[in-house]
């Protein structure tokens, strides 16, 4: 062992006539540590919320959809158009959606809802939402209605409750968009459903406000004929979508408009990249300012010490050595803050995580609980950061130090 390290553990770990340097190290060590713990904390529940709200979006939403590009009309021939999307590399699958505004409505309460028309073999391909029903299949949609039967509608959790209605009950559907010409002007055909499953994807946007029925019915009920509103495209990298994006639009011509999840969602997920740099350059404050403590323990070190330093260098150790030796010192102070901070942020996120400690109101948030993610890159830039600081708090009282005349230390001795 080199003899700075030897002398800088010696005195970490020795007992000191001045007990109130021990306290500060050892405040210096806690500061460091609630520093770079509060820092993974908070990283892990920006990276936590993030990922759970884009697996939950796009669980609930396609990667990529393709409108007409006169928006106020449908779109025609969308089998072949569906079929030639597929053609594309990189997509997964496509379905054609029926898709209009409209207000459901039970024997207890009328919601309004967003009313989606959908064939159910294919939009399983390209959507994950029905992968959590509560109740029901998405399948029964496909059913026939006949004189004994009435046509199906899958509703989101939220939406059920609040309507008050269970699988097997009959709920009445409104919609602007399929109207009659009655003598006081335009009014809304009802048309009744009967509720043939309950979905819950965890956002509260879609589980309170979605609506599902076969595709066929939402045609005739919005009187569309054969045509359909968009068509939802899945690819198997959702990073590339633009890339895969613009090889479907050179596959389909221009008379489309295409629009990926990217872009749908562009102000929300850069305000999450902001907040998110913007609480790590907040927080990162708090190890520079344990770090402060850092400096105050190694000057009075310094003070304490000037006689030790003096015979050092009367033996023969360089100002290099010296300077070196308090360096290490620090450094010591700032790598156990630091893992122990690691340690203490860690088990907080996994405790936090595991156990859903903290409740949300979904329909202010959309999630049911805050998450807590931690990352690798983060840990690491969290270790690299305090460690730096750290680092740089040691420099000033080790030059310090370095600068001590030997001469100046033993006079009084």
């Amino acid at each position: 062992m080199r003899y700075e390290l030897f002398i800088a553990l010696r005195y970490l770990k020795a007992k000191r006539k001045q007990a109130f340097i021990a306290v500060i190290t050892v405040i210096s060590v806690l500061g460091v540590m609630v520093g770079v713990g509060a820092l993974i904390v908070a990283l892990a529940l920006m990276t936590g919320f993030h990922e759970d709200i884009q697996s939950k979006i796009l669980g609930a939403n396609s990667h990529l959809l393709v409108f007409n590009a006169n928006l106020t009309q449908p779109i025609n021939n969308y089998q072949a158009l569906v079929q030639q999307i597929e053609e594309v590399p990189n997509v997964v699958a496509a379905a054609e959606v029926v898709y209009s505004k409209g207000m459901v409505s039970s024997p207890f309460r009328s919601e309004g809802v967003v009313i989606y028309g959908i064939n159910p073999l294919s939009i399983r391909r390209v959507l994950n939402i029905f992968d959590r029903m509560v109740e029901g299949d998405v399948s029964t949609l496909a059913s026939s209605p006949s004189a004994e039967r009435r046509e199906k509608i899958i509703l989101g959790k939220e939406l059920a409750q609040n309507l008050g209605v269970m699988v097997g009950e009959v709920v009445k559907i409104l919609s602007i968009d399929a109207s009659s010409l009655s003598p006081i002007g335009l009014l809304p055909k009802p048309r009744y459903y009967e509720v043939a499953g309950v979905f819950q994807s965890g956002m509260w946007q879609a589980d309170s406000q979605w609506a599902f029925i076969s595709l066929p019915s939402a045609q005739r009920f919005f009187d569309l004929g054969n045509r359909a509103s968009v068509i939802e495209v899945r690819v198997d990298d959702i990073w590339r979508v633009k890339e895969i994006a613009q090889a479907v639009r050179e596959q389909i011509g221009s008379r489309y408009i295409l629009q990926d999840w990217m872009e749908m969602n562009r102000s929300f997920f850069s305000a999450l990249k902001l907040e998110k740099l913007l609480l790590f350059i907040a927080i990162s404050l708090i190890v520079a300012v344990a770090s402060l403590n850092i400096i105050v323990t190694l000057v009075m070190m310094v003070i304490e010490k000037s006689k030790d330093i003096g015979v050092l260098m009367s033996m023969g150790a360089t100002s290099k050595g010296i300077m070196i030796t308090f360096m290490l010192q620090g450094i010591i102070i700032g790598v156990l803050g630091t893992l122990l901070g690691s340690l203490l942020g860690g088990g907080l996120c996994w405790l936090m995580d595991t156990y859903k400690l903290i409740h949300l109101p979904p329909d202010v948030y959309t999630i049911s609980y805050l998450p807590f993610k931690v990352r690798a890159g983060d840990l690491l830039m969290v270790v690299g950061v305090a460690l730096g600081i750290s680092f740089l708090a040691t420099l000033y009282p080790s030059w310090r130090a370095s600068k001590l005349n030997p001469v100046e230390a033993l006079r009084y001795e």
